[in-house]
């Protein structure tokens, strides 16, 4: 399997089990110790992701499957394309993530909250 391949399936697999599955065991299993986080709303490191988790449980997000629209590999950079309710709201995520050594190592987000009153009827998904 080539490594661009390999990288997708990492990608993912970690995002269901972290995020999907609210795993807090797969953030040891794919998130690098020197983890960088670029969502200035999140703390660096393996402890940040694990607070997200807690944080989105405390808030009563549900177990579910994520639907990926798009998922782009451009050799060590993984880009998925989202759908995930959190609070009763659909959301759409853009997730940038740098794999190494079979590690999530880097992240970017863009999300957006399904609005209440659309502008247009376009598919956001």
């Amino acid at each position: 399997m080539a490594q661009e391949e390999k990288n997708k399936q990492i990608v993912t697999i970690a995002y269901q089990r972290i995020f999907g599955d609210l795993d807090i065991t797969a953030v040891d299993d794919y998130i690098s110790k020197d983890f960088v986080q670029h969502n200035p709303t999140l703390a660096d490191g393996p402890e940040g992701v694990k607070a997200l988790i807690q944080r989105l449980v405390s808030q009563g997000v549900e177990k579910q499957k994520i639907e990926f629209k798009h998922v782009i590999v451009d050799a060590d950079v993984v880009i998925l394309h989202s759908r995930y309710e959190m609070a009763g709201k659909e959301w759409r995520f853009i997730d940038i993530y740098r794999v190494e050594n079979s590690r999530l190592v880097e992240h970017w987000d863009a999300m957006m909250q399904m609005p209440e009153n659309r502008a247009n009827n376009n598919l956001m998904f």
